[in-house]
């Protein structure tokens, strides 16, 4: 089949893209408001773009019912221009669950999941001390086409518990993070468990492979 997606309506459309680019993983920002109060609220649109510099980027969608039509945590980046992202893994998934509950903006969503927030070092927002990592961002840039709002944010600090961390490398142990991904529908999720290997070969090792394969 094929799709005309500039004529299919907004919820057909999204129902159709969500199950088809999966797994996504979860941006779980918190922000401040412009008079210090605090939110949380989870973000599957969202994805690193780039190292240098490292560029996040999260879809925060509007809401024609918050002030400017924006959502809390996309109207906080926009005053402030900070934002923290803390990774979700199975550990926490039911508590950031509980966030994403439209409380109204005076309500510290964190509080009532039962997370514990800590002081970031660069930016003002604080981070989620129940993450096994964070991401401490600034505001990049905002890019606007219709009704879809695109945040790009600006690494400037990390975060990350020792124990997911392999010392030698210093990089992530992903398997004992556990992160979790959105799949096709609201309150379907994955697990990355299932992993395999898949190595990437250079131009000079594919043209000896495809020599040996023609002299066979």
């Amino acid at each position: 089949m094929e799709f005309d997606v500039s004529t299919m309506k907004t919820h057909l459309r999204y129902a159709l893209l969500i199950s088809l680019i999966t797994p996504r993983p979860i941006a779980f920002i918190s922000t401040l408001s412009d008079k210090g109060i605090p939110n949380a609220a989870p973000f599957s649109f969202f994805n690193l773009m780039g190292n240098d510099p490292p560029i996040v980027a999260i879809g925060i969608g509007k809401d024609e019912t918050r002030k400017d039509d924006l959502k809390d945590s996309g109207l906080n980046i926009q005053n402030t221009k900070e934002f923290v992202i803390n990774i979700v893994n199975e550990r926490i998934l039911e508590q950031v669950n509980m966030t994403s509950i439209d409380f109204p903006p005076e309500v510290d969503e964190s509080e009532i999941a039962g997370l514990t927030k800590l002081p970031s070092i660069k930016v003002k927002p604080p981070r989620i001390a129940e993450s096994p990592a964070n991401l401490e961002c600034r505001l990049a840039s905002t890019v606007e086409i219709g009704n879809t709002r695109i945040v790009l944010g600006e690494i400037v600090y990390l975060h990350i518990k020792k124990e997911f961390l392999y010392q030698e490398n210093q990089i992530a142990h992903t398997g004992l993070l556990s992160p979790v991904g959105r799949m096709h529908k609201n309150g379907v999720y994955t697990r990355t468990t299932d992993l395999f290997n898949l190595p990437r070969i250079s131009f000079k090792e594919w043209k000896e492979k495809d020599k040996s394969s023609k002299n066979v």
